[in-house]
């Protein structure tokens, strides 16, 4: 059997084994934190296009990572261009805490955590590159000198389009995927339980969001989520 056969044979065993599995589309199963609104029954509207807007939504079941994940959402991110910040970051961490707002866009302090930032708007004091990007970064750190994968300019998010995104997790080969309008714009390959958690494989896993002199309205709609609980 050659390497990539057994990589997914792997694959295969660990959704077998895994103690029980959450499918979900609902926004229900979330707990939502400071403007952070239900607005349909798929999406959540993170901030409104207000100043100095800070919300979150925690999926409320924790996660395995000892198994594999797939989170498949829609991200909108605005439709103001010139003036639209600050973006949104898909944040993994062992409690449903929020961080810092506005440059920090919910995640920023968070320790020990992941965060998957698609970023809409350069802050040259934090490594920014000029357009929208994406990076992977850890425990809470914003600026890209700490950046684990980017940040990959993904061109512009704030056109009011839902986008396609898709988060998965290989535990057998240690990667970390993320995956927009169906081409991979950024990996990580790391073992994350032990190097970002501590050996803790139990997590929550939430967007956050914030704006600040400048705005947008910042959305996720659910798609799909598959995961093994973290009891």
């Amino acid at each position: 059997m050659n390497t990539s056969s057994a990589t997914a044979v792997l694959a295969c065993l660990l959704f077998a084994l895994a103690p029980a599995l959450a499918a979900q589309s609902s926004v229900k199963e979330f707990r939502l934190g400071g403007t952070a609104r239900i607005i349909s029954e798929d999406c959540i509207r993170l901030t409104p296009e207000e100043y100095y807007a800070s919300g979150s939504a925690w999926f409320q079941n924790p996660m395995d990572l000892e198994y594999p994940f797939e989170l498949t959402i829609d991200l909108v991110l605005g439709d103001n261009d010139d003036l639209g910040a600050d973006g949104i970051v898909f944040v993994f961490h062992p409690t449903m805490q929020t961080g810092y707002r506005g440059e920090g866009m919910g995640f920023a302090g968070l320790y020990p955590s992941l965060g998957i930032e698609f970023d809409t708007y350069q802050n040259y004091h934090l490594g920014d590159p000029v357009g929208d990007h994406v990076a992977i970064m850890p425990h809470g750190q914003v600026h890209h000198a700490r950046s684990l994968a980017g940040p990959v300019e993904v061109g512009n998010l704030e056109n009011g389009a839902k986008r396609p995104l898709t988060i998965g997790w290989h535990p057998g080969e240690q990667v970390l995927k993320v995956t927009l309008d169906g081409k991979t714009v950024v990996s990580y390959t790391g073992d994350i339980i032990n190097e970002i958690f501590g050996g803790n494989s139990k997590v929550y896993w939430g967007a956050t969001a914030a704006t600040a002199r400048k705005l947008n309205y910042q959305d996720i709609c659910i798609r799909k989520l598959v995961y093994a609980l973290g009891d």
